[in-house]
């Protein structure tokens, strides 16, 4: 008889279970403004491949879907990425899903902390499709370092890119050529022989040369914005989206604003002439756009067709700088600049919802002395069309002496005392303090990493990888970033002592309030502190909105 082995084969049996944890899917997608990215790397092709990978997984299921489109990765200051962000704060997605790392972001300091810091903190899974990259499913540190190496590549690819398109650009305007997004109103662009030029546009080109005519004839620019409306030319805004220069019948039509007008007149493209380069927003690492100094801006003379001739360019130039609100030959104007504006950002229009326009007018008394007297009005009361508003209109002396009366009963029936006032207003202090300090220190961090950036360049052009003129070209663009982090830190440091001083006083301003001196001043800082909103109506009818428990007084004071 055969011996039986005791030995017993195990046999596994698969049960389909449910996974333990279900993920709620984001799925991120970016189109950055390099526009010789390949048409792979499309937002519709990044979010399908994602997609594919969700429907693959039994343990996702898909929340939304986020994009950017034009938007540089060396930042994340991204309306879709912030989006995003938001509903991952929220609880709604905790698991991210990108293409690739570089579709996420291509400054590796701040990826990697995003993907070993923030994410890890927050509970959040980051998945990069095609990098084979699963924050879940980390084999070690070497897979960590190699993300890292990816990012620094990507960061590298995207410094690379910024500096040949700026040196494209650099040679286009040489060259004449517009670099522009859309042409400006009375142009149309055409690219010829790699270059892209302006040629007047049929319509629009005589609604600008009528504009200098009504100008030059004696009109000025309020006549010249009634004249537009009556003629039903649409604003330049809504010809770029429709491409027509008149309003149909039956459609809606808004007005000009004076300050286009006045742009037309002082525009130099009207006589053949391109000005590029007055700011700049692609320099690496720098988040937000900045003005270039004039003498460094591109100014390229004769490069397409003038719709005005220069004669007829400067006779505007001059009559509008003679009728410019800003032009006063009064010398009490010149020698006593206007009051600052207390009520400034907090006064608004109770029909509309505009903000109220302060408006200075140079009182002459019979024995020859001068002063200057403020009232504010509604700016849409001057409107032809349907965005029109009621007229209202009221005197600094008759609002403020409104708005005194408001705080004196809302402390009164609050029954506040100084103490509760004092220790908001300190505790206010130090929230903004708080505030400009981790500006202060995100500056600080800036110019460090700037420095930093400097020295590797410099061992980079020392062992001969970096030629003499690329480097100093990078030192440069180095430099001129850590002056602007430097003006920020000394004007956060300079905000800081403000707020300081603002703080003492508004401090003894609360303690005569509260005793209900009658013969209180109000100033900027104290009515910006008490108060978040104003409003007013026809009659002199005001709304005080406080910042206080009781939030709304409403007041009818009458004209004095």
């Amino acid at each position: 008889m055969a011996r039986t082995s005791k030995k017993q084969t195990n046999v596994v049996t698969v049960v389909n279970r449910k996974p333990s944890k279900i993920y709620s899917v984001g799925i991120y997608a970016r189109l950055s403004v390099d526009s010789s990215e390949r048409k792979n790397e499309s937002i519709e092709t990044q979010i399908e491949i994602a997609k594919a990978f969700v429907k693959s997984q039994s343990d996702m299921i898909l929340f939304d879907c986020y994009s950017d489109i034009g938007k540089t990765g060396t930042n994340f200051e991204r309306e879709g990425f912030e989006h995003m962000m938001h509903d991952v704060r929220m609880r709604k997605i905790d698991c991210i899903i990108v293409k690739d790392l570089s579709r996420f972001g291509r400054n590796h300091i701040e990826t990697g902390n995003y993907i070993e810091k923030i994410f890890p903190f927050m509970g959040v899974r980051f998945i990069a499709v095609t990098d084979n990259f699963d924050s879940m499913n980390l084999s070690g540190q070497n897979e960590i370092m190699s993300i890292n190496l990816k990012n620094l590549v990507n960061e590298m690819y995207a410094r690379d890119i910024a500096l040949k398109v700026k040196s494209s650009r650099k040679a286009k305007w040489a060259q004449g050529s517009y670099t522009g997004g859309l042409p400006p109103y009375g142009y149309r662009a055409e690219w010829i022989g790699g270059k892209k030029c302006l040629f007047p546009e049929e319509t629009t080109s005589e609604i600008v040369k009528k504009i200098y005519d009504l100008f030059l004839s004696g009109k000025n620019i309020k006549e010249i914005v009634v004249w537009l409306y009556k003629e039903g030319i649409v604003r330049p805004s809504e010809y770029h989206k429709t491409g027509r220069a008149y309003c149909k019948e039956g459609e809606r039509l808004l007005q000009w604003s004076e300050s286009s007008v006045r742009m037309f007149l002082i525009n130099p493209v009207y006589i053949g002439c391109l000005v590029q380069g007055r700011t700049c927003g692609k320099d690496y690492r720098i988040r937000s756009r900045y003005h270039i100094d004039s003498e460094n801006w591109s100014v390229k003379e004769h490069t397409h067709e003038p719709l005005v001739s220069e004669d007829i360019f400067y006779q505007a130039a001059v009559k509008l700088e003679k009728t410019s609100k800003y032009c006063n030959k009064d010398e009490y104007s010149k020698k006593i600049p206007p009051d600052k504006d207390i009520f400034a950002d907090i006064l608004f229009c109770g029909d509309c919802g505009t903000k109220m326009r302060r408006i200075s007018v140079i009182k002459p008394f019979t024995s020859g002395q001068k002063m200057r007297t403020y009232n504010y009005n509604c700016p849409k009361t001057s409107r032809v069309d349907e965005e029109k508003c009621v007229t209202k209109n009221i005197t600094l002396q008759t609002l403020t002496d409104a708005v005194k009366e408001a705080i004196r009963q809302e402390v009164v029936l609050s029954a506040m005392r100084s103490e509760q006032l004092v220790e908001r207003n300190n505790m206010e202090a130090e929230r903004k303090k708080k505030e400009w300090r981790r500006d202060l220190l995100e500056q600080e961090r800036r110019i460090k990493n700037t420095k930093k950036l400097g020295s590797e360049q410099y061992l980079k052009y020392h062992v001969g990888e970096l030629r003499e003129d690329t480097f100093k070209y990078l030192k440069e663009e180095n430099d001129k970033k850590i002056l602007i982090y430097q003006k920020k830190c000394e004007d956060i440091t300079e905000k800081l002592r403000s707020i300081d001083y603002e703080t003492v006083q508004k401090n003894h301003y609360l303690r005569i309030l509260v005793k209900g001196d009658e013969k209180m001043e109000l100033t900027a800082e104290v009515v910006h502190s008490l108060i978040s909103r104003i409003e007013v109506y026809p009659d002199h009818r005001i709304k005080v909105i406080f910042h206080f428990k009781r939030s709304e007084l409403p007041l009818r004071k009458e004209s004095i």
